[in-house]
Formats: structure tokens, C-alpha cells, sequence
């Protein structure tokens, strides 16, 4: 029997780390065959998408991308669809924070059957722990709504996650679109044993690839040897109290050479296996720490002064946001000025849960498990 197409659509450039996350390197369908395919060329000066590779490591440069090289290349590639094949827009936040749809009127013309993935849901203000602060927050995000363009598209299938998903599917007021409620793709939900060790959730100390084709000028600290210096007198204090030594989890996006972190195990592309099993966690604003809220592990997100302002601003939304605990200065745990909170608001974080990553009457399951297998049987 011949088999369609599933081609998961990509605006800018990603490594697979990320893609594999919504589809796994070695996952394989009954009834379709999966793809990649990016309008990255179209988005991004050549110069600029080199330099985001030439930042990544080998491994994790993808290879079997489709990627066009105009809009009239993307055309012709739609034109070519069967009525059978999906594309499952897995990312176009660039085109979409640009207010550019030339995707998505390609995607109209030609009829395409769409699945569109709601994967990043703004997460509400906690004005009860910060009320000033996150006031500017709730302003600055309706603001930016505001200013975005109203799409008139429609995809045959709208994938959201948590109470809040559909909340917002049902607020858009489509028309002939069918939601689909999965568990979040953020969380793997594979329940694991929790085991006695801590970790830090690394961000890469002296660059993100993303500034190369966001923010030229974006620097995550001003000065790394402090930052580091500091970061790993932290260390020292929380290694003594506990007595063993904390693991660095890092992605695959970056290798280190050897001895970064004094004599601590280095581990790649396993965060969020160790944050399910970890007791403690430490880090500034990964998204990996989603993982934290299922496997209701305390987090502390870590500021320096070092960062610029945006970055301590960001790490103090997600903390206060996201797991109801105020967000300090590691020079202020230094100079004990501030004492480190190892508490957990286990009632917040089954809160957070429900509402964006995993709704009550949706089963545990990794998202890649239960989405594919779904469309894969027919079943949606």
C-alpha cells in the first residue's frame, strides 16, 4: 500500500534535539512517512543560517531537510501535495512575530491539509507572589497581540495541550476546525524513580546559536569568568550542605571541553530524564524545567548580575510565573544576603499542569506516542 505524507514545517533554522522532541529519530508510521521541511532560506540571510550552524555541533545539525530556496520553490513543492498528505506546522513563531503569512496564504491556495501546533501557551501571570512587575508583564503581552496580525487561515486540525489549549482554540471562533487535545510535548512523561542527586540545567555559558539569527548583539553575560567563578562557589556551598557533588546537564546543541565544571559529571541530552529524577534542581530559564511540574521537583532559577536586564527579567517571570518562588542573585547567596529556598508548591505546580501541559482527561503519554499514533490508526 502506498504510504502519504506527513511533511512537520519549520520557518527557521533548529537542531535535532528540537525536532526530534516532536518527532523521534527512530519513531516510523504504518501509513505515512515523515518529513521536514523549511522556509529558513526564505527568512534568513545565507550569512546568518551558516553561523547558526557553524555554532552547533555536529550531531546536531539535521540533514534530510527539505528547504526552499524562494517562495515560488515552496509553490511548486505544495502544488505537488496528494489530497492525503499533511503539513504539520511545527514552528513559524518568526513569521508570525513579523507579521509576514505568506506560508499560510500558500497554504490556503493550494487546500493543504493543515495540522497546526499550539505548543508554546503564554503561561498567566501569578499576581498574587509579584503584582507590579507582572502587571507589566500582562501589558506588554496584550500589547504585543494586539499588534500581530490577524490570520484569516484555518487548518483542518488544532493541536493544544492543558484546560487552557482549548480555552484558546475556542476563543479563536474557527469555523470548520477540529481540536485535538494532546499531553504537552514540553513534558516526557515517562515516570521515573526519583534518586538522591542534584543537577543544574546549563544554557551554554558564553553564547546562544539563536542570537547569530535573532540578536547579533545579544551576549549572555558580560563577563563569563565571573559568572562561572560564581556559579561554581554555588556549587561549592549547596555540594557542602548536601554532600555530593551536583551533575551539569547540558543539550546537544554545545560541547564543552573538559574540566569547565571542575571535576562535576558533564551529561548531554538526558535534562530531562535527570530533572524527573533529580530532588533539586538549579538553572536560569530553560524550558526544559516544565519537566520540574510533572515531576514536582523544587527549582531554583538563578539571576547574576552579569546578565543583561532582559535575561534577569525573564528568569524572574518564569520564576514567579511558573513556580511561585522569587528568583535572587547568586552574588546575593554568596555575600548571604539571601538564603537558598529549597521548598516545592506542590498545589501550584499540579495547578500549572492542568491548565497548559496535560488536561484531565488526557492520557500520560509522550506527545509523539499519542498524536502519531493517532493519525497514524485513523483515529482523528
Amino acid at each position: 500500500m502506498k504510504k502519504n505524507y506527513i511533511y512537520l514545517y519549520l520557518d527557521q533554522p533548529a537542531g535535532n534535539e528540537q525536532l526530534y522532541k516532536v518527532f523521534p529519530k527512530n519513531k516510523k508510521l504504518k501509513n505515512y512517512i515523515v518529513k521536514y521541511i523549511s522556509s529558513e532560506k526564505i527568512n534568513f540571510p545565507k550569512k546568518d543560517l551558516n553561523q547558526y550552524y557553524k555554532h552547533s555541533s555536529k550531531s546536531d545539525v539535521p540533514k534530510n531537510i527539505i528547504k526552499f530556496k524562494n517562495k515560488l520553490n515552496f509553490e511548486n513543492f505544495l502544488k505537488k501535495l496528494s489530497k492525503n498528505d499533511y503539513i504539520f506546522i511545527r514552528e513559524r513563531s518568526f513569521l508570525r512575530n513579523k507579521g509576514l503569512d505568506y506560508d499560510l496564504q500558500l497554504l490556503k491556495k493550494f487546500s493543504v491539509n493543515t495540522i497546526f501546533f499550539e505548543y508554546n501557551n503564554w503561561i498567566k501571570c501569578n499576581f498574587k507572589n509579584e503584582l507590579f512587575l507582572n502587571l507589566l508583564r500582562f501589558c506588554w503581552y496584550k500589547v504585543n497581540q494586539f499588534l500581530l496580525s490577524k490570520q484569516d487561515f484555518e487548518p483542518k486540525y488544532y493541536i493544544g495541550s492543558g484546560t487552557e489549549g482549548e480555552k484558546i482554540f475556542v476563543k479563536r471562533k474557527f469555523t470548520n476546525v477540529k481540536y485535538i487535545n494532546c499531553p504537552s510535548f514540553w513534558i516526557n512523561f515517562k515516570k521515573r524513580k526519583k534518586k538522591n542527586f542534584i543537577i543544574y540545567v546549563d544554557e551554554n555559558i558564553h553564547f546562544s546559536r539563536d542570537q547569530f539569527i535573532f540578536d547579533k548583539n545579544y551576549k549572555k553575560t558580560s563577563d563569563p569568568k565571573k559568572f562561572l567563578n560564581d556559579l561554581l562557589n554555588l556549587f561549592n556551598i549547596i555540594e557542602k550542605k548536601f554532600n555530593q557533588k551536583i551533575i551539569i546537564c547540558c543539550s546537544k546543541k554545545f560541547r564543552y571541553k573538559k574540566g569547565v565544571f571542575g571535576n562535576r559529571r558533564v551529561v548531554y541530552g538526558k535534562t530531562l530524564q535527570f530533572i524527573s529524577e533529580s530532588k533539586l534542581v538549579l538553572g536560569h530559564r530553560s524550558d526544559a524545567f516544565y519537566q520540574a511540574l510533572y515531576s514536582l521537583t523544587p527549582v531554583i532559577l538563578l539571576k547574576h548580575k552579569s546578565f543583561s536586564f532582559k535575561r534577569n527579567m525573564f528568569i524572574f517571570f518564569k520564576s514567579i510565573n511558573h513556580f511561585n518562588k522569587k528568583a535572587n542573585y547568586i552574588e546575593d547567596y554568596l555575600n548571604k544576603k539571601k538564603s537558598l529556598d529549597f521548598t516545592i508548591d506542590k498545589k501550584y505546580y499540579m495547578k500549572l499542569l492542568k491548565k497548559y501541559f496535560l488536561s484531565p482527561n488526557c492520557k500520560k503519554e509522550n506527545f509523539s506516542d499519542y498524536f502519531f499514533d493517532k493519525i497514524d490508526r485513523k483515529l482523528i
